[in-house]
C-alpha cells in the first residue's frame, strides 16, 4: 500500500505514529492512530513472512500454522496487547464500552495524581474507583509498551534484510 510494502515498514510507521504521539500527548488522534497500527502490525508480521517462516514459529512455540495462535502468542508476551486490540476494535466497530474509560485529561487537578504531565493535557485510561491505587493508567505509558514490544519482537525474530 503506497509505500508500506512489508511488516518492516508497517513498525516504521508504528515508530513514526508513536514519536508523533509523544509530541501531543493530548492528541486523541495521534494516540489512536498508534493503537490502531499497533495492532494491525501482528497481520503484517504473519502476512509478510511469520505465516511462511517456520523455522522462526518454531522458535517462538507456535507450532501449527495459525495466524490465531500467533496473536495468542502475542497476548501471553505483551499482556497490554489485548487493550490495544481494545482501542484499535472500538475505531473500526464504534464501540464504546471496552470496559474501561478513556479520559482526556486538561486541567491542573484533573486525572490521577502524578499519572501524567504536570500542567500539560494527556490521555488517560480510566479502570474505575474499583482499581484503588491503580486506577489510572496514562496512555502514553501504555502505547510505549506495545512500541517496545514490536521492537524487541522484531530485533529476535524478524529475518535480516539480507
Amino acid at each position: 500500500m503506497f509505500n508500506i510494502l512489508t511488516a518492516r515498514d508497517f513498525y516504521s510507521m508504528l515508530v513514526e505514529d508513536f514519536d508523533d504521539f509523544v509530541a501531543e500527548p493530548h492528541s486523541a488522534r495521534r494516540a489512536m492512530h498508534c493503537a490502531i497500527t499497533a495492532y494491525h502490525l501482528h497481520e503484517w508480521v504473519w502476512g509478510d513472512w511469520l505465516s511462511k517462516d517456520k523455522v522462526a514459529r518454531d522458535a517462538m512455540g507456535i507450532a501449527a500454522r495459525d495466524r490465531d495462535l500467533f496473536l495468542q502468542w502475542i497476548d501471553q508476551r505483551c499482556v497490554w496487547f489485548r487493550m490495544i486490540q481494545d482501542l484499535a476494535n472500538g475505531t473500526k466497530h464504534f464501540a464504546r464500552d471496552p470496559g474501561f474509560d478513556t479520559v482526556f485529561v486538561g486541567g491542573f487537578g484533573d486525572g490521577g495524581f502524578g499519572a501524567g504531565p504536570y500542567g500539560k493535557g494527556y490521555l488517560v485510561i480510566d479502570w474505575g474507583e474499583g482499581a484503588g491505587d491503580q486506577r489510572w493508567l496514562p496512555s502514553a505509558h501504555l502505547l510505549e509498551v506495545v512500541v517496545r514490544f514490536w521492537r524487541d519482537f522484531f530485533q529476535k525474530y524478524l529475518p535480516s534484510p539480507d
